[in-house]
């Protein structure tokens, strides 16, 4: 059974069942026989609230934005041969929050000495807007506002490192050609190369609360944050420093 859900307008499952119910038994029974739910909408409203709580909080350990969701319940067959439960039952999880985008698990259970339990399993469609490319963008590209969109796509089951923010993808490159349509994900952009082999550099060096510059040039490649050889212009000492902007690289230690 397919349940949609979004955060803004609930959906309760059965109600038009229950309603045309009422519309026929009402008049004649009413007064003698009160509507009883059964085991199996029982379990299905117990799960729903349940699945719905744990897509919430997720949504907000991820800060979603504009997010729906729905659910298809797996309740057993076998549950329309249990008497609905004199009490609310009992719910349970049975699978780690971690899985909660791919297939979540339920125990149901119900107690006493006429009691049943019922294992229920419960597959989301999650639907969050995503990074994507407005058009292919080519391999060692960096990326713009330009290059990208916001757009709503279902993330179930979808693996890590999808990107919802375009402010973390804006200024990287992209590591291969990356399709329009298809959700972006951190594994496929990488930091610039700032500082490129044989290119003249300006070293830096930090002492004391004392910043010195020198011309150098660099003996690789290199982004944000790696460490690479250069060459000091003057002394000719090749020396280790930290890339850290366009033509810039910091010593990680004085040169003697």
């Amino acid at each position: 059974m397919k349940v949609p859900n979004n955060r803004r307008k609930p959906f309760f499952p059965f109600a038009a069942e229950i309603m045309l119910a009422l519309c026929f038994v009402l008049p004649v029974h009413a007064t003698v026989h009160p509507v009883q739910h059964s085991a199996r909408e029982q379990i299905n409203a117990q799960v729903l609230n349940a699945a719905s709580h744990e897509i919430e909080a997720l949504a907000q350990k991820q800060q979603w934005h504009d997010y729906r969701y729905s659910f298809t319940i797996y309740i057993p067959s076998a549950v329309s041969t249990h008497m609905p439960c004199a009490s609310s039952p009992q719910i349970t999880s049975a699978s780690s929050p971690e899985m909660a985008l791919s297939r979540m698990n339920f125990i149901v259970n119900c107690p006493g000495s006429a009691g049943w339990q019922v294992n229920v399993a419960v597959r989301p469609d999650v639907s969050v807007p995503v990074v994507m490319p407005k058009s292919l963008i080519a391999r060692d590209t960096v990326i713009t506002a330009d290059d990208l969109q916001l757009k709503k796509f279902n993330i179930s089951g979808q693996r890590e490192g999808l990107m919802m923010n375009m402010d973390e993808a804006i200024g990287l490159t992209s590591k291969r050609a990356l399709q329009p349509g298809k959700p972006l994900t951190r594994s496929e952009l990488v930091q610039p190369v700032l500082v490129k082999r044989d290119q003249p550099v300006v070293i830096v060096s930090h002492m004391a609360g004392i910043t010195a510059s020198m011309p150098g040039t660099a003996l690789k490649n290199g982004r944000k944050g790696d460490v690479i050889k250069i060459r000091n212009t003057s002394s000719q000492r090749i020396i280790s420093g930290v890339v850290e902007e366009t033509g810039i690289v910091a010593t990680l230690t004085a040169e003697q």
